[in-house]
């Protein structure tokens, strides 16, 4: 069994703003680590698109500033959205067709390699470019969504505790490295 998890990352706002537009929501807001903050929802583990879409509308929305929804299915598929003042900006699937039986494996689709580097203050778009176009099928590729979730975060320059964690690891006391329970804000 691979990863299940779903986070959201948001540039631009602080932790306590980012928790007050939360309030009503099991959440967990981590300290900005630098000038990004990572969310993790309760709703949003069950991993439905429309839970998803929504909440990351509404944080871009309200905040004003972008925040990019992340969704690992079971390390097959590596899904997100990017979001600005509610619009959507940039959409990637890492398998397309993963949910048809019938379906033959094909190339990633969607990402915006210069979109994500210029929203996240980033330089490196030919390594994004590289991470989001390799097959999961094709040798060097990703066999393990994880994987390329950890190599984009890494060429973003994003807090690596965005990787391999959702609300349910948090809410179990399972904190990634580099964080304490100092770092947090629990939101109910």
């Amino acid at each position: 069994m691979g990863n299940f998890y779903v986070n959201y990352t948001v540039r631009g706002s602080s932790p306590t703003t980012v928790a007050a537009i939360l309030a009503g929501r099991s959440a967990v807001v981590t300290s900005a680590q630098p000038n990004t903050i990572v969310v993790f929802d309760k709703e949003s583990d069950e991993q439905s698109e429309d839970v998803i879409a929504n909440l990351a509308c509404r944080l871009s929305h309200d905040l004003s500033c972008p925040v990019l929804a992340v969704l690992n299915h079971d390390d097959d598929i590596l899904w997100y959205r990017l979001y600005a003042k509610g619009e959507v900006l940039d959409d990637y699937n890492s398998t397309p067709g993963y949910f048809e039986p019938s379906a033959e494996p094909s190339a990633p689709s969607g990402g915006d390699a210069k979109k994500l580097c210029e929203t996240f203050g980033a330089s490196s778009v030919a390594e994004v470019e590289d991470i989001l176009r390799k097959s999961s099928f094709d040798e060097g590729g990703y066999p393990f969504a994880v994987n390329r979730h950890s190599d984009l975060v890494a060429a973003l320059g994003l807090p690596d505790f965005a990787v391999g964690y959702g609300y349910a690891n948090l809410s179990n006391g399972e904190l990634p490295d580099g964080l304490t329970e100092d770092d947090i804000i629990k939101v109910s």
